[in-house]
């Protein structure tokens, strides 16, 4: 098989891996701003929260912000495993495009090895044309040396 059509592959994956860790790396960073956001907005139920226990709230406001504060937490542990998951996917595709360009690599010193193994040949072939022209214009004679 031909060097220069897997190389032209290696380099399809290659770009194709680019493209999904940049994906993944965008996905990962709007996690990370929802987090935030999240944890903004779960800073400003707890002051309100404190801020409404000092002024004497009612027993269903003080529970309503409990509960609310524990839907914050228990979002906040999805987005975390969220996350996680992000990351590790991004760990999986950064090894395969590692990979993708180790291969692309190996492909690239097999068709520089190629092409000097074609040069050496051509030049070995144009040598002994050269040889073979001088041979038949000038034979040696008896005796004679090189």
């Amino acid at each position: 098989m031909n060097v220069a059509v897997l190389r032209q592959y290696a380099v399809q994956l290659e770009e194709v891996a680019k493209l999904e860790l940049a994906e993944l790396s965008r996905a990962l960073q709007h996690t990370v701003e929802r987090m935030s956001l999240l944890e903004a907005r779960a800073r400003t139920d707890a002051d309100r929260y404190l801020e409404q226990v000092s002024q004497g709230g009612t027993v269903d406001q003080v529970f309503g912000h409990l509960d609310a504060m524990e839907q914050a937490i228990a979002a906040r542990k999805r987005m975390e495993q969220t996350l996680a998951a992000q990351q590790t996917h991004m760990e999986q595709k950064r090894s395969e495009l590692l990979e993708a360009m180790q291969y692309r690599k190996k492909l690239d010193l097999l068709d520089a090895r190629a092409a000097v193994e074609l040069r050496r040949r051509r030049e070995r072939q144009d040598q002994q044309l050269l040889d073979e022209r001088a041979w038949r214009r000038g034979p040696l004679q008896k005796g004679e040396r090189v």
